[in-house]
């Protein structure tokens, strides 16, 4: 019997922590991270691969990625990790938009 997997890739949004001066006043340099894998479907973007935003600027993206309904905290300009099929790309979150039966990114 054949098993359907709906949402076979990941996506992790990378987390950078801020830089601090210590009591002595030396920097020190955040640090960046990556959140937990989350589980996505992840579709390359055909010809139409441009997203308008409000200020009426462009921008393209590769690919659009479906998540299960819900709030991951994504904002546009975040860098995130997406593994598809086993390679990995480094992208910047070009568009979010929560709808009630889905959560969908642009990437």
């Amino acid at each position: 019997m054949a098993v359907l997997n709906r949402l076979p890739n990941t996506i992790s949004r990378q987390i950078v922590s801020e830089g601090y001066k210590d009591e002595n006043g030396d920097w020190h340099e955040g640090f960046k991270s990556w959140s937990e894998p989350m589980r996505c479907d992840a579709v390359p973007a055909g010809k139409a691969n441009t997203i308008t935003y409000e200020d009426g600027s462009t921008a393209t993206y590769s690919f659009t990625v479906y998540m299960a309904p819900g709030d991951y905290g994504f904002e546009i300009g975040d860098t995130v990790s997406l593994v598809r099929y086993g390679q990995e790309h480094i992208l910047s979150v070009k568009g979010v938009h929560p709808y009630q039966h889905q959560y969908k990114l642009w990437v």
